[in-house]
């Protein structure tokens, strides 16, 4: 397999992770109430959505510094804005999220830029 393919692969295997946390987290967070006080506060950090949410988050680095290994960092952190894609599919599949024109216009400048910038 080329480096530039398994940067690739790695780099989406980061963005799906950054984003399946960032919605984890959110659904964590939907189904709590506001916490009053570190006890409250407590409580809804147990939650095991938004344990796995953190765990994901916090893991997709160690995920990027391997990317890292195959290709220069101005082609890694250029494909870093893959997350953002993932992050709009999985919050308009699993929070129902409303997408307007605008977003997939953004989503399209977010997707050319990570062409142009990183291939």
């Amino acid at each position: 397999m080329s480096p530039f393919l398994s940067a690739f692969l790695l780099m989406i295997l980061m963005g799906i992770m950054t984003a399946a946390g960032q919605v984890l987290i959110k659904l964590g967070m939907l189904g709590s109430e506001s916490p009053s006080g570190i006890s409250a506060m407590v409580r809804v950090c147990l939650n095991f959505r938004i344990i796995t949410g953190f765990m994901l988050a916090l893991s997709a680095p160690l995920v990027y510094i391997q990317a890292l290994k195959f290709l220069g960092l101005s082609a890694t952190y250029g494909l870093n804005g893959l997350s953002y894609i993932f992050v709009f599919a999985f919050s308009r599949i699993f929070l129902g999220e409303r997408v307007s024109v605008l977003h997939l216009a953004g989503l399209v400048l977010i997707a050319g830029g990570v062409a142009v910038w990183s291939i």
